[in-house]
């Protein structure tokens, strides 16, 4: 079962859920509402500052146009006493810089500068101008001296004397507008600029850049939003009532909200810093709640385990306290059988218990609706291996999961005058996993008193070693049968031929003869090998092992195949690497598995080729290696090819005679020497056997 969490955790837990859902609230409901506030009001504040600069840039600008056009009037009433304005005018006014008088029918031109400043140097052609508002023929415009470092703000208007037309150019220090204009209380990271429908005149240095506002409204204030570099401004646009000038004010959406998000961060580290005291407070003041009841349950615990010497340890808690003192008199009491001898039938359930719990059988037990009760852990782990994986709760889902198949069921019912017992034996089939099936004896014991029920016992005996043996069994009779059935077969046929036929000549008697020879002969070495592989696997015959020079071997026994090398034309080359030590072994079986070795390889492929044959030394082992360069084993019949009766089916060697049982009995001699074989196949090579058998050297070491 889930253990539950202690009354600390269970704290801890309810105050970091709190925490968690304060926190998801204040960032997801009441910050994005105080946000859009704060973003309202903000920008409200800005606009308003941004009216109210206008509109102070807008009475210096008609102040300073208005002199131009008084100067204008005064030169048009009075021409002859234009020198004197224009000195009486530079008086009044200390903050211009310059006035000039020109025109384009007159070489001359009539000027005064104010001797506070240094001449402007301005680029006429670069002066961007705007017309005015309150008079057609009168133009404003804003110029940069970078040599002086001054700005200068220039209105033109045009006039005319006796049918000439004059300009009057008006040139001012704008350090005034520029005071007005840079001196909004926004911080540092804003932009704020000055544009005519064309051109920006001024604008302070800002990452944003400036929009164009050929489409502003000339009377009113707009307000929108402009992403620029992956980063959202809001843009305010405010008319001049001057001139045809608009004044922009862009100011980044992380600069508006910083103070919400500095509000709420504070806010935020306030919360869980007020959560993390009231955790800590909390945990303290539960564990000293909790700390009589840990004691309490350990008294309990070692109640459980037949413990009854120590007293229950009361707790102080008044609410406490009562169970406290039941549980110690249930300890006296318990005491008090145990004397009794009780312990004794207490030791004999446990020994019930662990029985069924360490059983190798899978044993279950269940209540009157079949509902387990009990499971060992062998029970446990098959009930959680059976796919597809679904809950088990009782015995009729275990019997009847999609993967158990039943193979056979006896019933069997013992009446007695208190009892029913019902027992239903059968065998199961299983396929725990997608390798192999699994097969067990289930006996379903079933109480019933008095018409009800009282529960089952089921105990799952494993049978798939039995069945697998049972089977191995089978598979080996019917191959072995079917292996003798063809010379026994021949015998029978020549035989019965030669008793029923009387015309027969002596030719063919004496031919009949040698096949039921030969089929013997073929009966008798089939039977011999098995035998001997046979006895090999068993270890009951011991064969005389003496030291023997392992390279001779090999070259008698490739002496002894060459009539049938020279039959297909097949060149045997042996390469030998170093000095081959003599090793203890069966000559007779030694040779026995190179023969088998090198006679397969000259019936497993084509005629002309060459059989490469090579003895080394390897880590104290001489190791025989033999490539065909033949026909090939495919993949999937390798791992058979050196079990009992196995053959490779091959088209090209259908008319090769073969047992099935050479390399297992080159298996078999090689396992009781100690060695090893190993197989090697592909197109390149065909089949390369290595056979590794141990030194004197390397033998003696095991023995020791």
């Amino acid at each position: 079962m889930q253990k539950k969490l202690s009354l600390q955790n269970q704290f801890f837990l309810v105050v970091v859920a709190i925490a968690l859902i304060t926190l998801l609230i204040i960032w997801t409901v009441i910050r994005p509402k105080y946000e859009t506030s704060v973003i309202n009001e903000r920008l409200t504040s800005v606009q308003q500052l941004q009216i109210y600069t206008i509109d102070n840039l807008d009475r210096k600008i008609m102040e300073w146009s208005d002199i131009a056009r008084f100067v204008a009037w005064q030169v048009t009433e009075k021409p002859k006493e234009g020198e004197i304005v224009l000195r009486m005018i530079m008086t009044l006014h200390p903050e211009i810089v310059q006035i000039r008088i020109t025109s384009k029918n007159l070489a001359d031109e009539l000027s005064s500068q104010n001797t506070t400043y240094a001449p402007p140097i301005i680029q006429e052609k670069e002066i961007k101008w705007v017309q005015s508002k309150i008079d057609t023929s009168l133009y404003i415009a804003w110029q940069n001296d970078d040599a002086a470092k001054i700005n200068y703000f220039i209105t033109k208007i045009y006039f005319q004397v006796q049918d000439n037309p004059f300009v009057i150019t008006t040139t001012w220090d704008a350090k005034r507008l520029e005071e007005i204009r840079t001196g909004l209380p926004l911080g540092e990271d804003y932009y704020a600029g000055i544009q005519s429908r064309n051109a920006v005149l001024l604008q302070n240095k800002s990452p944003f850049n400036p929009i164009e506002t050929t489409n502003a409204d000339e009377n009113l204030s707009t307000m929108k939003s402009v992403k620029q570099d992956n980063e959202m401004w809001r843009v305010l646009i405010s008319a001049f009532k001057s001139a045809e000038l608009w004044m922009i004010i862009s100011v980044p959406e992380r600069t508006i909200i910083k103070p919400v998000e500095d509000l709420f961060l504070y806010t935020s580290s306030f919360i869980v810093s007020l959560f993390f005291m009231v955790m800590v407070f909390g945990w303290f003041l539960t564990h000293q709640i909790s700390r009589p009841i840990k004691r309490l349950i350990q008294d309990v615990q070692r109640l459980s385990n037949l413990d009854f010497t120590q007293p229950i340890q009361i707790p102080i808690i008044k609410d406490l306290r009562g169970m406290g003192e039941t549980i110690e008199l249930m300890r006296l009491v318990l005491e008090k059988y145990q004397r009794l001898n009780v312990d004794k039938i207490i030791l004999e359930e446990w020994k019930n218990k662990l029985f069924m719990t360490h059983s190798a059988d899978m044993i279950g037990l269940t209540d009157g609706m079949g509902n387990f009760i009990f499971r060992n852990e062998q029970l446990e782990n098959f009930s959680s291996s059976l796919l597809p994986t679904r809950p088990i709760k009782s015995k009729y889902d275990l019997l009847t999961h999609p993967t158990i198949s039943k193979i056979k069921e006896t019933f069997r019912t013992n009446v007695t005058d208190m009892l029913e017992v019902n027992l239903a034996q059968s065998e199961i089939k299983t396929q725990v996993d997608t390798n192999a099936s699994h097969y067990f004896r289930v006996n379903d014991l079933t109480i019933i008193r008095k018409g009800e029920n009282y529960g089952s016992l089921l105990i799952f005996h494993d049978l798939t070693n039995e069945r697998l043996i049972e089977k191995m069994k089978t598979d080996m009779i019917n191959v072995v049968v079917h292996e003798l059935r063809n010379p026994v077969g021949s015998i029978m046929g020549f035989a019965e031929i030669m008793l029923m036929d009387i015309n027969i000549s002596n030719e063919e008697r004496r031919e009949f003869l040698e096949l039921i020879l030969t089929s013997s002969k073929n009966l008798s070495s089939l039977i011999n090998r098995f035998l001997e592989i046979s006895r090999l696997e068993s270890r009951r015959i011991e064969y005389p092992k003496i030291s023997s020079d392992f390279t001779s071997i090999v070259k008698k026994v490739i002496e002894t195949q060459k009539p049938q090398l020279l039959s297909k034309s097949i060149t045997v080359e042996l390469d030998i690497t170093g000095d081959i030590p003599a090793i203890t072994v069966s000559p007779d079986l030694m040779r026995e598995a190179i023969l088998n070795l090198l006679s397969n390889a000259i019936k497993y492929g084509n005629s002309n080729r060459v059989i490469n044959i090579s003895i080394s030394i390897e880590n104290e082992d001489v190791v025989f290696t033999i490539t065909d360069h033949g026909y090939g084993i495919p993949p999937e019949a390798q791992e058979k090819l050196f079990t009992k009766f196995f053959r490779v089916y091959n088209p090209k060697a259908s008319e090769e005679i073969g047992t099935g049982l050479g390399l297992a009995y080159v298996k078999e001699i090689a396992a009781y020497h100690g060695g090893s074989i190993s197989l090697e196949s592909n197109q390149e090579i065909g089949c390369k056997f290595t056979f590794k058998i141990p030194t004197l050297a390397h033998e003696s070491k095991e023995t020791l």
